[in-house]
């Protein structure tokens, strides 16, 4: 029997309460062809017609990971819960894209859509909503890490309904947070894409990024304290070079 390659760190994040989705992207993991959930074992489907073990490609650090090049390489993660407090991150390369993809005629819809992506031009910005809730590449272009195309970047965003804040993290640095009582209450749409988005606006297609990861995860809590220290810490450990 070979040994599977599983480190502390993974196991102190499988341990993390709220745990919700973790997609096993390693190509020994997706031997039968489809991308199966760390935690559950559940079948993550791809977006569109697509073979999982095909898209694995090494990565800036010398490590393999799952490639996105099409929307049909995008993965929906079934079943996310926006109603309460969630976290959701990844190790990205020059692009990073998650969120929802069904249409809404405007950002003020209910549920409104929300999400996170990268500029398409390859500028290393990005831009993230939660409905009328926004961040633009202005902003995101005063934060001290830029997506780029020969490092990894770990990217988390916390949506804390309790507390009533949003903060993005990079590299376990806040770059950016949000605190007003409309965190509380605005209602999201209960999808989760990993490689595509959708923004708000009749007719607007669900857009894909081109990236490679080897660590992605998301909660049904808002992770803090230690059990934030250690998801950043698996994902740093993603993201260090082979």
């Amino acid at each position: 029997m070979p040994k599977l390659d599983v480190s502390e760190a993974e196991i102190a994040v499988s341990n993390i309460a709220g745990i919700k989705h973790w997609p096993g992207l390693f190509d020994w993991d997706v031997a039968l062809g489809v991308v199966r959930d760390r935690v559950t074992d559940a079948t993550i489907p791809s977006y569109g017609v697509s073979q999982p073990g095909a898209h694995f490609v090494n990565m800036v650090n010398g490590k393999k990971g799952y490639k996105i090049t099409a929307l049909a390489q995008a993965l929906n993660i079934p079943g996310f819960d926006t109603d309460g407090s969630f976290t959701v991150g990844g190790v990205f390369d020059l692009h990073a894209s998650f969120g929802s993809t069904s249409e809404a005629a405007a950002n003020t819809a209910v549920p409104a859509p929300w999400g996170l992506y990268s500029n398409a031009s390859g500028t290393g910005l990005v831009s993230v909503f939660f409905g009328t809730i926004a961040v633009a590449e202005t902003v995101s272009a005063t934060w001290p890490t830029k997506l780029a195309a020969d490092k990894l970047t770990v990217i988390v965003i916390v949506f804390d309904r309790a507390a009533g804040k949003i903060s993005i993290r990079y590299n376990g640095v806040e770059v950016w947070s949000y605190t007003n009582n409309l965190v509380k209450t605005i209602s999201l749409m209960k999808e989760l894409t990993m490689g595509a988005v959708r923004v708000s606006g009749t007719g607007r297609d669900v857009v894909p990024r081109a990236f490679a990861t080897n660590a992605f995860a998301a909660f049904q809590s808002a992770l803090k304290g230690s059990d934030l220290t250690a998801f950043e810490n698996m994902l740093f450990e993603a993201a260090a070079p082979a």
